[in-house]
């Protein structure tokens, strides 16, 4: 299988400050200062703003019918825009010391990088490395793999400003919609590809070990292979394209051979996601998941533990999780 990659040249990061995204009250189960900015800084190596044209106006009006009630934001990158339709945007935070955990953010299909960045911004300013990998035409998980691949060069590039910050041995791979549905695909190919001789495209660089998985809203159109990292799968009661009936089964159901947790967020339709962070129900979750699978001891009982509180105060619907998760302990 020959796979052609267009990849965006980085840029020279662009600082900015901190956004305000506070999580759900759950009852302890997470930090407080999740309701906060995180302690962080942010540059970026792209730039967002409102977006405008055919397009985008077509893309905003199935946003608004999809839960969106803001208008949605962009990058340069096409067709909305004049880049490339593929390539890898960065957020980083400036302000955090050593290398930081690597988070893998593959968009749903035909949605700009832009419409995440106050998601990747809010992850940054919690001291993740985020790389959003998109790839417009895609049918097979490429834009997972370009992402890692991209976040490997940079950070062995000492032009880039990602020059040995990046903790590889911590990666998590994450998504939205059809997005969420390739990261859990790209951590089972990884798995099923031990030994097996595959396409480079699709091989996930020696340096990077997966430690997670986020999947947010996933969809339904392929089914996972087995996932060997610890997943959380989460959609709302409003959300009719990852409608919580059919995503338990068909995409938390299969996981079995590595701790899962399945999240319905009372209210949330599917593009809730891109709305003000401070009224996204997943917000506090999606950072106390990144911070527990990357080893932050002071998320572990979110997760696991006979008394684990993630369930909150009427914020979920539904809250469950699988054998292994059960049987998980936290370090002593």
């Amino acid at each position: 299988m020959a796979v052609v990659f267009a990849v965006a040249l980085i840029s020279t990061g662009l600082a900015t400050t901190a956004v305000a995204v506070p999580g759900p009250r759950a009852g302890g189960a997470l930090n407080a200062d999740l309701s906060r900015p995180g302690p962080y800084s942010v540059s970026a190596t792209t730039q967002v703003s409102r977006c405008v044209g055919p397009e985008a106006d077509a893309q905003n009006a199935d946003a608004r019918r999809q839960g969106a009630f803001t208008p949605l934001q962009c990058t340069s990158a096409a067709p909305i825009g004049r880049g490339p339709d593929t390539g890898v945007d960065f957020y980083y935070p400036t302000t955090a010391a050593g290398k930081r955990p690597l988070v893998v953010f593959v968009p749903g299909s035909r949605a700009n990088p832009g419409y995440f960045a106050p998601l990747a911004r809010q992850w940054a300013s919690y001291g993740f490395v985020v790389a959003i990998s998109y790839q417009a035409t895609e049918i097979a998980p490429e834009s997972g793999f370009l992402g890692l691949r991209r976040a490997v060069a940079e950070n062995g590039d000492r032009r880039s400003p990602l020059f040995g910050r990046i903790d590889l041995r911590k990666t998590v791979l994450a998504g939205h919609s059809s997005g969420a549905t390739k990261a859990i695909e790209v951590a089972g190919i990884a798995n099923a590809s031990s030994g097996v001789p595959v396409p480079p495209a699709f091989t996930v660089p020696s340096a990077v070990r997966l430690v997670g998985v986020l999947a947010l809203a996933p969809d339904v159109y392929t089914v996972p292979t087995p996932v060997r990292a610890p997943t959380l799968v989460a959609t709302g009661t409003a959300d009719r394209a990852s409608n919580a009936a059919r995503i338990e089964p068909l995409v938390y159901g299969p996981i079995t051979g590595a701790p899962a947790w399945f999240v319905v967020a009372r209210g949330a339709p599917h593009l809730d996601v891109v709305n003000p962070l401070t009224t996204y129900p997943l917000t506090g979750v999606a950072v106390q998941f990144l911070r527990f699978v990357t080893g932050d001891p002071t998320a572990c009982r979110s997760f696991v533990g006979p008394s684990w509180t993630l369930p909150g105060d009427g914020a979920f619907a539904r809250v469950v999780r699988n054998a292994p998760a059960r049987a998980s302990a936290c370090p002593a």
